[in-house]
């Protein structure tokens, strides 16, 4: 990773070879010159990365904003790039609590059959007043069957959406934590923090995260019935 400050054409040479290589780049905007878009700097490098979220980026552009929210969203970007997907799916279950039983809802993107849809909708209120506040139930924030789970598992306060950085499901329930570059990655770590993985129908991606929870000896219940 590569953190430019202000700067003129050598910075600018810099970051053009750490991003050829596929180094990750992060410019403190602010503090203008090259780092700003000045003396060639590379213009990829300005745009908001994935591992950023639009306020992050904002507040290392921002000459206005308090010096500390500035520094604070570097840190966090810095990090966020260097994150393994290990170490986001560590981060996560730590953020839900280790002694928390955590209870994963997979499914395929916009599968809403009907048959699953109806089957989802009255074992999340089950689950969620049997297991209460001792789970978190997490999904990949999809519509479909995993949005129904969690508009339908009490108040939505023991849901969490895992979504890649920069992205939201748009759920009316739950809350959406951040993690993973892309959907590639957010389903490695989805595989990696739960318990317990509650799987619907599904396809060849459902079977992947299936198949890693139970190489590392989480426990797969399939509902069969749902194809």
């Amino acid at each position: 990773v590569y953190v430019t400050v202000g700067g003129d054409g050598e910075v600018s040479q810099i970051a053009k070879a750490a991003e050829a290589r596929g180094a990750k780049v992060v410019p403190l905007m602010r503090t203008g010159g090259a780092s700003d878009g000045e003396f060639g700097f590379p213009k990829a490098a300005l745009s908001k990365p994935s591992y950023a979220t639009e306020d992050q980026w904002s507040r290392l552009a921002n000459k206005d904003a308090p010096v500390e929210d500035s520094a604070e969203a570097a840190v966090d970007v810095v990090i966020r790039a260097m994150e393994t997907p290990q170490e986001a799916a560590k981060r996560l279950r730590s953020s839900m609590g280790n002694e928390t039983t955590v209870v994963c809802i997979v499914s395929e993107a916009e599968d809403g059959a009907a048959d699953s849809e109806a089957l989802v909708k009255s074992i999340a209120p089950q689950l969620d007043a049997q297991m209460g506040s001792r789970s978190t139930f997490v999904t990949r924030g999809m519509s479909g069957v995993q949005e129904t789970f969690a508009n339908n598992a009490g108040d939505g306060s023991q849901v969490k959406n895992i979504m890649p950085f920069g992205q939201s499901s748009g759920f009316d329930k739950g809350e959406d934590i951040n993690a993973g570059g892309d959907d590639e990655e957010r389903d490695e770590i989805f595989g990696s923090v739960g318990d317990v993985y509650v799987t619907v129908g599904g396809d060849g991606e459902v079977s992947q995260i299936a198949k890693a929870a139970e190489a590392r000896g989480a426990k797969v219940v399939p509902l069969m019935r749902t194809g």
